[in-house]
């Protein structure tokens, strides 16, 4: 069965909590002071269960302006709209500013309730439902159903709840396979239990047991047991409200507006791009207004900075940065409110296109404005292609689905869909990556390879490790991983397991270095079997220090010479020549002393040759001699 929350909304005392009561059998004002002044002040929450049998958890939200950030506290979350006026006043001021707040959330689905009928005649009603329809009729809230009730008589009721069991029937049902994220919008301790937090869960589902994280603080703690409108549960699903019993963090590290979720998953940032909305009634605003932010259940200051124009008229729209003061942990997607700084009402509000923005630099911004536009699309595809190429990384099915907010099922098709277009390529390890992103991927690795080639002439081509360092700083080992893999089918590179180069690429020798690598090699033919240390042979050509590394790699990818130990190289006619002599006076084995005749040599070089045989398996040494293994 789908999870649904009817959020209330509308102008202090028309009769929400009343009506409330009314339908649930529960009085949501739980504060002293909220009972004494008739008036919610906090949120309120109650479960009722529709004729059909289909279950609603309900948010009563405050109607005083002084209120208006815990109004913004329940609504954000819902998914129907309960808009309560007053048949006796009307439309009043925060009746206008709650139907703004709803239309800039996207709560499009809900019902206007006419209350306190038994107050007036027949003509006044009529007329205040004409003046309502009126008001709602430019907008998206046109066609929405008008119920007149009265929450003292109980005329009217069964046709509200007619009119939401409709209602109802036209949500969707939240996906409980994504990103688990639990609005917190309250905080207490219970003798016996400790830190319980409460909230509407926006997506994924969360279990007993299981261990989550509160951000932006990144506090860890672990599920100790859950309840639903006081029904005690082992899991809870996208759309329920639900208590959280927590175990391993102390009330004072927990507060309204944090997020509950699985660690990892989220991140916390100071900057995010959105699409601003003003409102018709707000004041035209220039670049860094200061404003109050709302997401979720939380409140933040931010700067306004204005991305396509330097001032924003009302009932306009653009692309906009929010320069947070605090951390904020939100998603692609979200909605957020924006309020005046002083004094405080409602400016319009804003869709969440980047919740990890970086400073947009002024010679990139045309670039960066195609890509917002790009997430502002609403097509997945390419919502999808412009976040993967702004992160520059591989992704994953999972990393697909955390994106779009979508399961695994919808992830995959719209990962086949652009694979089939030819716009994502597949690599090794399941991962995803954009062809846009590879190609400027391969024309920065060509450029690079070109400029170390001409820096280092002698070399073989760049070690992998420093193209890893440079090029795919921002990917972890598996990733660079499967990026290496698919260069490595591409016609114009070359690797192996170190380096990487350029096809067709060849080290380019002055006369100067090919004379000097010949003196080398006549140093090492001398004595082949008793080879002088590189040390010596540069003492001795008088090779410059910041050439030695040069001459040394050169002769080691070229197999002009093998390290056989620290500072020892021989050539690999001279380690034939070894095995050779040994195999044939020793084919049973030998001792170190026995290398040392048969070969000529000291102990020592007998001693680094067996090591290095057994090294490469030829040999293995059993404590007193060393034996072929073939």
């Amino acid at each position: 069965m789908k999870h649904i929350v009817l959020g209330t909304a509308g102008h202090v005392d028309h009769g929400k909590t009343t009506l409330v009561r009314h339908i649930t059998g529960h009085n949501t004002d739980r504060l002293k002071e909220e009972q004494t002044r008739g008036i919610t002040i906090e949120l309120g929450f109650a479960p009722f269960t529709l004729p059909n049998g289909q279950h609603i958890g309900i948010v009563d939200v405050p109607g005083h302006e002084r209120f208006v950030k815990n109004m913004l506290a329940g609504a954000t979350g819902v998914d129907l709209f309960m808009l309560v006026i007053a048949a006796d006043e009307g439309i009043m001021q925060q009746t206008r500013e709650h139907i703004d707040i709803l239309r800039l959330l996207g709560i499009s689905r809900g019902v206007v309730v006419l209350t306190k009928i038994d107050t007036v005649d027949k003509e006044w009603l009529e007329l205040v439902r004409e003046d309502v329809s009126e008001y709602l009729s430019d907008g998206p809230f046109a066609k929405t159903p008008i119920v007149e009730v009265s929450s003292m008589t109980g005329e009217g009721i069964p046709k509200l709840l007619e009119t939401i069991e409709m209602l109802s029937k036209e949500i969707n049902e939240r996906p409980s396979t994504g990103v688990l994220r639990l609005a917190v919008d309250r905080v207490f301790t219970m003798t016996g239990f400790g830190t319980i937090v409460t909230g509407t869960i926006w997506g994924g589902m969360i279990s007993q047991g299981d261990t989550v994280e509160l951000m932006p603080t990144r506090k860890q703690a672990r599920v100790r047991s859950l309840q639903v409108h006081g029904e005690k549960r082992e899991q809870a699903y996208a759309g329920e409200r639900v208590a959280v019993n927590l175990t391993g963090i102390e009330k004072e590290f927990v507060e309204r507006g944090n997020w509950l979720t699985k660690p990892d998953v989220m991140k916390e940032n100071r900057r995010i791009d959105i699409r601003i909305e003003l409102l018709d009634t707000a004041p035209e605003i220039s670049q860094r207004i200061r404003v109050h932010v709302h997401h979720g259940t939380a409140e933040l200051l931010a700067r306004v900075k204005l991305l396509d124009q330097s001032t924003l008229a009302p009932g306009e729209s653009c692309f906009a940065q929010l320069e947070l003061e605090e951390p904020l942990s939100a998603m692609p997607g979200d909605r957020v409110i924006l309020r005046f700084y002083s004094p405080m009402f409602t400016i319009g509000g804003g869709t969440v296109l980047d919740a990890a923005a970086v400073r947009h630099k002024r010679r990139y911004i045309n670039e960066n404005l195609g890509r917002l536009e790009a997430l502002h699309s609403g097509n997945p595809k390419q919502i999808l292609l412009a976040s993967m190429m702004k992160d520059g990384t591989p992704w994953q099915l999972e990393d697909i689905a955390s994106s779009l907010q979508s399961d695994m099922a919808e992830a995959k098709e719209v990962a086949i869909a652009l694979k089939d277009s030819e716009q994502l390529l597949t690599l090794n390890d399941g991962y995803y990556f954009p062809v846009d992103a590879m190609n400027m991927l391969i024309k920065k690795l060509e450029t690079f390879l070109s400029d170390y080639c001409l820096k280092w002439p002698m070399r073989f081509g760049a070690p992998k490790k420093e193209v890893s360092q440079i090029i795919l700083s921002k990917m972890d080992t598996k990733k660079q991983r499967a990026i290496f893999q698919y260069i490595d089918h591409l016609e114009n590179f070359a690797q192996d397991e170190k380096l990487i180069w350029q096809s067709g690429w060849k080290p380019v020798l002055t006369a100067l270095q090919e004379k000097t690598i010949n003196d080398i090699s006549e140093v090492y033919e001398r004595t082949p079997l008793t080879p002088p240390t590189w040390t010596e042979v540069i003492t001795e050509l008088d090779i410059p220090a910041k050439e030695q590394g040069e001459y040394l790699q050169w002769f080691h990818r070229s197999e002009r010479l093998v390290r056989v130990a620290d500072d020892v190289q021989y050539t690999p006619q001279a380690l034939k020549e070894a095995e050779s002599i040994l195999r044939t006076n020793a084919p049973n084995g030998y001792t170190l002393g026995e290398a040392r005749d048969l070969l000529g040599t000291s102990r020592k070089y007998a001693q680094k040759i067996g090591e290095y045989f057994d090294l490469i398996k030829l040999t293995y040494w059993d404590g007193e001699k060393h034996y072929w293994k073939s």
